[in-house]
């Protein structure tokens, strides 16, 4: 019997193996390897998310960045137009000044051109003058545009031309800043 006993007990010492020996070949076979692929899947769908997250952000950066640029230009552009208006606006102006300062020119021209045909025919309404001294006493003048002015006349013209070129210059600071 103590043979039996010695022959069961081997037996259980060896199924005691065997099963502890299975126990740790589950954790290491099975076990392990399995939660080492799912850590690994864990690490690897963290990496993704991390690089996901990067591009989206690098996305919403480029995004914003050509929005400023696009405003920018935008900008850029609005204020070229703005200022080519605006010195579009003072070409005009100094056309206008101009052609105001020629036509008074002219306009004074032929009012004094006038005046001295006037006082010409007058001088000869009276009969103690002579036609001589009416032709010397007031000569024709010439009604062109062209025409010398008297220093008073021509100084007020020019002066009024010098005060609208400044006021188109105002003008135009006004609208550059």
């Amino acid at each position: 019997m103590a043979a039996k006993i010695n022959a069961l007990l081997k037996l259980s010492v060896i199924a005691s193996l065997l099963l502890a020996s299975s126990g740790v070949g589950y954790y290491y076979g099975v076990y392990l390897p399995g939660r080492d692929a799912q850590l690994d899947e864990e690490r690897t769908l963290e990496k993704v998310r991390a690089y996901a997250d990067k591009r989206a952000e690098q996305e919403r950066l480029a995004s914003e960045q050509r929005e400023l640029e696009q405003r920018q230009a935008a900008a850029k552009i609005a204020s070229e137009k703005e200022k080519a208006a605006a010195e579009a606006r003072y070409q005009t102006c100094l056309k206008d000044a101009g052609i105001h300062h020629d036509a008074s020119w002219t306009a004074e021209c032929k009012r004094l051109a006038d005046k001295a045909l006037q006082d010409h025919a007058d001088c000869l309404a009276k009969s103690n003058l002579s036609q001589g001294y009416c032709d010397t006493a007031y000569r024709p003048r010439d009604a062109s545009p062209n025409c010398m002015l008297p220093v008073t006349a021509a100084t007020a013209l020019d002066g009024d031309l010098n005060t609208a070129r400044n006021r188109c210059l105002q003008e135009r600071k006004a609208a550059l800043e």
